[in-house]
């Protein structure tokens, strides 16, 4: 009986011994695995075929804690990339106009011969350089401020059929001498949201200005008012050559530009739908786009409706 219960205790003396191996073997495979993703490896990942609950559950939490890492890493990752574009966008941006500029001033405080009228047209030149330089200077404060949550808003009942035929006739001359028709679709009555005004007349006039900017190549643009539900939707459309379907879904991204619109003649740095995304959700609004090229390519965003 004794030889029995003794066969018995060594049979699982040497069980627990192989086990306990086979845990110590495992755990340091897991331990070089887990080193190897905390160092930055994090595509690595736990491979064992183990039947303990508890080494299993270990393995799956470490697996799921490393694809979280690799998220965030790529998640990182792309970002840096977004901020480089966003460097060689913004040096692009403001080194075009500044070297022109530059240029200009040069040529004006060196060439003795120039007529009146010569100077006082490369002096308009150089100052529609400056504000150009200011205005996307202002932008980049502004947006910064804006995700900084350090602009202040106030919602208040606003005027918003007056407020878009002002912007109508601020850019009524621009549109003109491009040719574009104006077609403005406002109810009669007035209508009122409620809204912050100073960022409503940004939102309508970054958006005019981008359809005077984009739109050219077009023969009309327009604005439209409409009522539904508790809500305004306000349309603002141009028929120029529209936004291709990949950059559709980019186009609110900080300082996303479409690359064919980048040239000396078209110059921006694609911040102002950024800004007008973020002043529209500020606003309690939301913003779509959705373009055909050549049909029509419209921006169309809500504001709430003032009781």
């Amino acid at each position: 009986m004794y030889k029995v219960l003794l066969l018995i205790c060594i049979i699982v003396i040497v069980f627990l011994y192989k086990t306990l191996i086979s845990m110590n073997k495992k755990l340091n495979q897991i331990k070089i695995i887990l080193d190897d993703i905390l160092s930055g490896h994090t595509d690595r990942r736990i491979m064992l075929n183990n039947n303990l609950k508890s080494i299993s559950h270990l393995v799956n939490n470490i697996n799921q804690l490393a694809e979280n890492v690799c998220k965030i890493d790529n998640e990182k990752n792309k970002q840096s990339i977004i901020i480089k574009k966003m460097i060689s966008n913004i040096s692009h941006d403001l080194k075009t106009p500044l070297t022109s500029l530059v240029g200009y001033i040069e040529l004006i405080k060196e060439n003795k011969n120039l007529s009146e009228k010569e100077v006082r047209e490369y002096l308009d030149i150089a100052h529609n350089k400056a504000c150009f330089l200011n205005t996307t200077l202002d932008n980049f404060f502004y947006l910064s401020r804006l995700e900084s949550n350090d602009e202040k808003f106030t919602l208040e009942k606003i005027n918003l059929s007056d407020m878009v035929k002002e912007q109508i006739l601020f850019f009524y001359n621009d549109f003109l001498s491009l040719s574009l028709e104006p077609s403005i679709d406002i109810p009669e009555d007035d209508i009122f949201v409620l809204a912050d005004k100073l960022s409503v007349s940004r939102i309508l006039n970054n958006l005019l200005s981008n359809s005077l900017k984009y739109g050219r190549d077009g023969d009309k643009v327009g604005i439209s008012l409409k009522i539904k539900d508790f809500y305004i939707y306000i349309q603002v459309w141009d028929n120029g050559k529209g936004i291709s379907e990949k950059d559709l879904s980019l186009i609110f991204d900080r300082l996303y530009t479409v690359e064919n619109s980048r040239n000396t003649k078209l110059s921006g740095t694609g911040i102002g739908l950024s800004i007008v995304k973020q002043l529209v959700k500020k606003n309690k609004g939301t913003i779509v786009v959705d373009s055909i090229p050549f049909t029509k390519t419209s921006f169309i965003f809500t504001l709430v409706k003032a009781s």
